[in-house]
């Protein structure tokens, strides 16, 4: 190595399966789309894995909202018991 000359610093390249950073743009798209969008929509929308959104979003503190939940609630609603058969007395 001649004198005066620094080494340059290696810089390395993500591999395949390395994590994205999350831009600015796409924190505050999260942010206002989780209470009223499921979660698998926004992970297409934002072109990220669901765990990565889920991670995400346990990170900063988000909550689906009330109505999301009403909305999910009403879906699935609960059956009612059949009635039993009377039985009568035999002779």
């Amino acid at each position: 190595m001649r004198k005066g000359l620094k080494k340059k610093a290696a810089v390395r390249k993500p591999h395949k399966g390395a994590a994205k950073t999350w831009t600015a743009a796409e924190v505050k798209m999260l942010r206002t789309m989780f209470k009223t969008t499921a979660t698998p929509e926004i992970a297409k929308r934002l072109k990220r894995t669901l765990s990565s959104v889920r991670s995400k979003a346990v990170a900063m503190s988000l909550k689906k909202g009330a109505r999301r939940k009403a909305v999910v609630k009403k879906a699935a609603p609960k059956r009612k018991a059949a009635p039993m058969k009377k039985r009568g007395r035999r002779c």
